[in-house]
């Protein structure tokens, strides 16, 4: 209790609702709680004869990307993605730890940031914009497993932002940077430290 960031529920749900079905949910105090997870009946005779799955090649890059997610295990595995694509690639635990960051960077100008959108001390949405003040044309991909409702809250869904839903593969996460970083104009990205935000 008081720990992390929840039992990543939300994600379960996206996971769940994604192959037509629901979670039933029964809580009482003391007593903890039951999920129930209910998925459509299938009528049909399963296939005896394992197919092959056609395998995709993930694209590669050398650019210079920062990963901001604040699950630790979700931070290591699309950093872990990214790396083994040729990426350089910078990590933080939220979008104020992500000024910070960026403000300390010293190598090759970021291009691409990746970030989750509901984090504690400064969400996806905030960061982009205080990013954006000092390099409006840096590409921020959007990621969350929370509902579409969710993200119209957050704002997300305005013209011109990317989003990707989690949980994403990470063939198509390597295809979506791609994709943004070909359309991307070569911009340097550095802050200015009266800038950032205090913390709170």
């Amino acid at each position: 209790m008081g720990v992390g960031t929840g039992l990543g529920l939300a994600t379960c749900q996206t996971i769940v609702k994604q192959c037509g079905g629901h979670i039933d949910v029964h809580s009482e105090p003391g007593e903890g709680a039951t999920f129930k997870i209910y998925f459509p009946r299938v009528e049909e005779l399963l296939d005896p004869a394992p197919r092959t799955l056609p395998t995709a090649r993930a694209p590669r890059g050398t650019e210079t990307v920062l990963v901001v997610e604040d699950d630790l295990s979700l931070r290591h595995l699309a950093c872990n993605i990214l790396v083994a694509q040729g990426y350089e690639v910078l990590m933080a635990t939220n979008g104020q730890d992500a000024l910070r960051v960026a403000h300390e960077h010293a190598g090759p100008p970021i291009r691409l940031v990746i970030a989750d959108v509901i984090m504690p001390l400064l969400g996806g949405k905030a960061m982009a914009d205080w990013l954006k003040i000092t390099n409006p044309d840096l590409k921020i991909l959007f990621t969350s497993g929370y509902t579409d409702d969710a993200m119209m809250q957050q704002g997300v869904f305005e013209q011109g932002v990317t989003f990707l839903p989690k949980p994403y593969s990470p063939v198509k996460l390597a295809c979506k940077v791609r994709q943004m970083l070909d359309n991307q104009t070569e911009t340097a990205f550095f802050l200015k430290q009266d800038l950032l935000p205090e913390a709170r």
